[in-house]
């Protein structure tokens, strides 16, 4: 799930999200097109905004990579 998956779940708008974070809603935008821009501190917001654990905001659940370390 993404946050922008998450927003529309929790039937709120970007401006809603974005007043809540206390950031401009190009800002918020931004986030949703590049989750790379989350910081930390945004993504425990986020959680508790949605209603979802941290880990949601930057892992989806379909991550199922496996590394190796080979050596």
């Amino acid at each position: 799930m993404n946050i922008r998956d998450a927003r529309k779940q929790a039937n709120l708008t970007q401006e809603d999200v974005a007043g809540y974070l206390g950031v401009s809603r190009v800002t918020y935008g931004k986030m949703e097109r590049d989750p790379d821009l989350i910081t930390l501190s945004d993504a425990k917001n986020l959680a508790e905004i949605f209603g979802i654990p941290v880990e949601k905001i930057f892992f989806s659940s379909n991550c199922n990579k496996t590394y190796s370390s080979t050596n």
